[in-house]
Parts: C-alpha cells; structure tokens; sequence
C-alpha cells in the first residue's frame, strides 16, 4: 500500500491509531512475543460487538502510514484499545449518546474533499481508491461515527478532569531525573499582517466578470462546469464547486447570510466576501445544515498595490515600536490575519500544539526573518500568503527565545501541566475500562494469548 493511500487511510479512520501512539511507549516494554498470523475472521467479541483482522491490519497499516518501522507488536496495542473502543460504544449505547446522520455526512465530505484536493479532484481520488465516491462514504461511514460517539463518550467521562498546581509539581517531582527531558532550544513567534487595498477599477472588473459567469448559468449552463473552469477557490473548483454541508459560524458571515437564503436548486446574486466575489448555488438543505456550492473570482492586486501594503506596514512597525504598544494590542489593532488573530497574533505549532518551534521547525523566511532578532523585537516587513492564497506583508515579532535546556517547572510549566493533565485524565479512563471490563463478557482468539497486555481476558 502507497504512503498516500495509507495517510488517506488515516485520515479517514484515524480514532485508534491516534490513542495508540501513547500507548506503544509503554507496552513495548512489556511485549515478549507477536500475535501468530491466522485466517480472516473474530478475533474478539466485546459483549455483542466483534473485532475482525481486517480492522487491527488497517489499523495497522495506519500506524505504518505515520512512517514508523514494521514491528507486529503493536498489533496487541491495536487490539487492547479496539476493545477499549467497543466498550465505549457500548456505554455510549446505555447512555443513549446520539450523533446524527448529518454530522457523519459533513465528517465524510470534509475527508473527501481534502484529499480529493491532495491528488487533483474527486475523479483522480476515486481512480486512486479504485472506488467511487459513494462507495467510499460507504465504507467509512460507520467508522466515522463510531470514532465520533467515542470521543463524545469519551469527553463525557473525563471532561471534567482538572489539575492543581500542586499536583503538576508533585507529578514533575515523580518523574525519575533521568526521564526528564532535554528540550531543544525554542523560539515563540508572532505575526501582524495586513493586505493589499485593492482599486476600484479592479474591483469593477472582477465584478464584470463574475457577472458575465451568472448570467451564463441563468442561461442553462452547467453550474459545475462553469465553476470548475473558471473558480479560484483551489480546493472545490476541481469538485464542481462544491463545500460539502456546513452548519451556521463555519463560513464568513456575508457567504453564510446569501447561503441560508436560498431555497433548494437557487443560484444567489453575487455576494462580496474578503475573498472576493462569489455566487452560490444551494444544492440540499437539512435542517440548519446547507450543501452548497460556488464560484469564486478573486479581485487581483497589482505591484502598485502590493508595495503600498508593504509601506503601510512598516509605517505600523514603527509607530508600534516608538509607543511600545503591547503584541497584543497591535494585533488587535493592526493586523489582518483572522487565522493568527484568533491566537493573539502567535504562530502555532500544529506538531505539539503549543506556540513553540524549534530552529528546525521554521520555514526558511521565517526563521531567518527573526534569525537576529531579541525577544520583543520586530522584523521588516516580508511577503505572506494565507492559507486562503491572499497576497500580504507580515512583520514577525519574537516572543520570546529559549536555550536548550533540561525541563524545569519555571521555563515549561504549560507543557508540564499539559503533560501532566493529560495523564490524570488517562488514569480515569483506565479505571473506568477496568471496571467496564469486569462488567462486560470480553474474548480474544487464541492468535494473542500471548499479549501480556490483554491479560484481563478470556483467550
């Protein structure tokens, strides 16, 4: 199986693997043996519910697809937490926890939609897959809304789940001094961002165009067609346009406010967002949940435009440097940004977490636009480009700057109360498997009697 189709795999179904990860660090100390290869078929029964190879070899492959090295140990982890999955099912059932067809249709459409983007539209996924589109809803849709209803049971179990301050120092204290971590130096970074003001001729242009684009479809041209020739929204143009379902706050309101008043099979006027122009097509409604799709034409920003952003910015940079307004502030004031405002202007890092990257982790641009920088100092104004594919200025301010060091309460207590929440958390849920265990019939083929982790049940 290709690295992609693995990582598509993943995606698709990624509950386990995930709570594997954990897990293996401290198994793998204890495994003696591996699981003896047998024939499709049970390998555990969970009171009513069953676990088939073919669910612990994908996700297997899973594990796999997160470019670890071949080790079939970790089919006993697999196992152990599919049937830590079952029982959470089970009381999710008890409890009567309900996740609606909509939300596993728009989980389903979001996946699609994201690797349809990676390999170049829904009919190369489909190649790719060798399956249709609707075959692989199929597919996943139970496991989507299993992995759904165990996460929900699970937040209801250990949601509530707070720590003191002293237990995150008696926890530190706990860890032997020489598992202690050594931290590589890291660095917090923010950003202030502005964008082009874009001229009126250009704006009555891209307006024309859009326009001329309508009418066609008013005309009886295909909506799907016309939006996959023409949109500049890279990831539905090669879907026909389409957004998959979204429920209200997911969109920019002025898209979300055209999109909610339209009936089944309208085309709206077009509608002005901070992206551009758009118009949209409202394809099925359910409930407050909207299928639809549109055609974006972006309004371009020529040189002119670009550098009186880039003067602009740096006349900011200088005010906010000579008042000594706070980052904070000159976020709240200045920048542009919704990705970074919502963090205060921090860059987060998506591997931890957290807002701290390490040398390695930076893109060359940003590291060396801050590469001489003291905390709490500014860099000059550089190019940016948003995830949504607007053309800006940022300047990067440094937070703050860290040597490597040995994990200390005083420098990492946010990663040590993280650390050590999530373990308390973690106790909880392992007493309540205990106890649903003693409750709950529980068998495993005889293929893993010799996972000394699956102790607890009958082989």
């Amino acid at each position: 199986m290709s690295l992609l189709l693995r990582r598509i795999r993943l995606f698709f179904c990624s509950s386990v693997v995930s709570t594997v990860l954990w897990a293996s660090s401290t198994w793998m100390v204890h495994a003696q043996t591996l699981p003896q290869e047998v024939a499709e078929g049970i390998m555990a029964v969970v009171a009513d519910k069953i676990i088939l190879k073919s669910e612990i070899e994908a996700e297997y492959s899973n594990w796999l697809g997160q470019d670890n090295l071949p080790d079939p140990r970790m089919k006993c982890v697999i196992l152990e937490q599919l049937i830590n999955n079952k029982l959470l099912l089970r009381q999710a059932e008890v409890d009567s926890i309900v996740v609606s067809d909509e939300e596993v249709a728009d989980q389903l459409e979001r996946r699609v939609r994201y690797f349809s983007s990676m390999v170049g539209g829904r009919e190369k996924l489909e190649e790719f897959y060798g399956k249709t589109l609707a075959e692989i809803r199929e597919e996943f849709r139970p496991q989507i809304k299993e992995q759904i209803l165990v996460q929900r049971m699970q937040d209801k179990l250990s949601g509530d789940v707070s720590i003191s301050p002293q237990e995150v120092r008696q926890y530190f204290e706990s860890v032997p001094r020489d598992s202690i971590p050594y931290l590589d130096a890291e660095l917090e970074i923010g950003q202030i961002v502005v964008f082009p003001e874009v001229g009126a001729l250009q704006k009555e242009l891209t307006l024309d165009k859009i326009n001329g684009i309508r009418e066609r479809i008013l005309k009886g041209e295909r909506f799907s067609t016309l939006a996959t020739l023409y949109s500049e929204d890279p990831g539905s143009k090669q879907e026909g346009g389409s957004l998959g379902f979204f429920g209200r706050g997911e969109m920019v309101p002025e898209f979300e406010a055209a999109a909610f008043r339209l009936k089944p099979g309208e085309i709206s006027t077009v509608v002005k967002t901070k992206f551009g122009y758009h118009i949209i097509e409202l394809m099925e409604r359910r409930g407050e949940r909207l299928m639809c799709r549109h055609i974006l034409i972006k309004i371009p920003t020529g040189s002119r435009e670009m550098e009186d952003a880039r003067k602009r910015l740096d006349s900011l940079r200088s005010r906010i440097t000579i008042e000594n307004t706070p980052f904070g502030d000159a976020v709240r004031l200045y920048s542009q940004d919704d990705e970074t405002r919502s963090s205060g202007g921090m860059l987060m890092n998506e591997e931890n977490a957290t807002s701290r990257f390490t040398p390695e982790q930076l893109s060359p641009e940003i590291y060396f636009g801050i590469e001489k920088l003291k905390p709490g100092e500014y860099s000059e104004p550089q190019p940016y480009s948003s995830r949504d594919g607007r053309q800006g200025y940022r300047i990067l301010f440094l937070k703050s700057r860290s040597e490597a060091h040995l994990t200390n309460m005083k420098q990492d207590y946010p990663r040590i109360q993280a650390t050590a929440l999530g373990m308390k958390k973690l106790r909880k849920m392992e007493a309540w498997y205990a106890t649903a265990r003693q409750k709950t019939f529980v068998r495993v083929h005889p293929s893993y009697r010799d996972c000394e982790n699956l102790g607890f049940v009958k082989k």
